[in-house]
């Protein structure tokens, strides 16, 4: 080999190994730049949550949760549940890891999840147990407004990245809301309205209940805004001083709707409140209207139609 000939070879080494030394210092550069990028979030409790790929384990520790993972397309991704969640039917043969209040951190460990979506409602306790053992937590808050489950919807899509399907239903979610206040539009009455749960006990919404935000969307007036808790038991004197026009009843299904109406029509002590003169009760299915999840916007429907037949009709 002459001198001309090893000193190319060399220069072509070294041209080599410059190109992979540039190479991998820009794959090292543009590493820490997506690592700058990183689109966070915080949940509910002021924890900053890192936003990564698809999450392909997912549990959910509330049933409203559980319907958004499943309208935007990740119940496939679902591994655990709590024993309320019943809806859509397919959530009845996810493994459950407890209930809302005692959730198993022992069956939720084993199933190795990527994402473990909460709300508030959960002991801090349990959530904080969650957290500790490292497992990748996001809390949400229940809000007060009808439109803050939007931002609910919005905010589980960008966490399970689905956020162009969560922006399509969004819309649609949007678009019916507004068709409901535009009928509202056309009606000057806003009836008194009592809503009530088929139990014992006349328990009620107060206005910071996002049933009170539902109401007032429907076109009606709570009798119990009032009082700020979300729920509580109203006092008999304040149904009979508030006189409600309608009392809507959360229930399961009919007949028990029916049972608690006719509980409502033989009280003796109730039978000058105005929505029992007129024999004037709606029904409303508790799942729907009492969970945070995307069937309020059909309750809302309901409702609207309920307390506004001339209108709806």
């Amino acid at each position: 080999m002459t001198l001309e000939n090893f000193i190319n070879l060399r220069n072509f080494f070294l041209l080599i190994a410059t190109s992979f030394l540039f190479f991998f210092l820009n794959l090292n550069s543009e590493a820490r730049n997506y690592a700058d990028r990183q689109e966070t979030l915080r949940d509910a409790l002021g924890y900053e949550f890192i936003l990564g790929r698809e999450p392909q384990r997912i549990i959910s520790l509330a049933p409203n949760l559980t319907e958004i993972l499943f309208a935007l397309g990740s119940g496939d991704k679902i591994v655990g549940l709590t024993r309320f969640c019943n809806f859509p039917p397919e959530a009845t043969r996810i493994e459950k890891v407890g209930g809302l209040l005692d959730p198993s951190l022992e069956k939720i460990t084993a199933l190795q999840p990527d994402l473990i979506l909460a709300f508030r409602g959960t002991p801090l306790e349990v959530l904080n147990k969650l957290r500790s053992s490292g497992l990748p937590l996001f809390v949400f808050d229940e809000g007060e407004k009808v439109t803050e489950l939007f931002s609910l919807i919005k905010t589980i899509g960008l966490i399970t990245r689905n956020e162009d399907r969560a922006k399509e239903f969004l819309l649609h979610l949007e678009s019916r809301l507004k068709e409901v206040q535009k009928m509202i539009q056309a009606t000057r009455a806003r009836p008194r309205v009592f809503i009530t749960l088929a139990s014992p006990g006349l328990w009620t919404c107060g206005r910071r209940s996002f049933l009170h935000d539902l109401i007032e969307l429907a076109g009606g007036q709570n009798v119990a805004a009032f009082e700020s808790r979300r729920w509580f038991a109203l006092k008999l004197e304040d149904l009979l001083r508030f006189s409600p026009e309608i009392i809507v009843i959360l229930a399961p299904n009919s007949k028990i709707f029916e049972a608690r109406k006719d509980y409502f029509l033989k009280e003796e002590s109730l039978k000058n409140v105005a929505a029992i003169r007129a024999n004037r009760f709606g029904w409303l299915h508790e799942d729907e209207a009492s969970r945070f999840g995307p069937r309020l916007i059909k309750a809302l429907e309901e409702l609207a139609r309920l307390l506004h037949p001339e209108v709806f009709n």
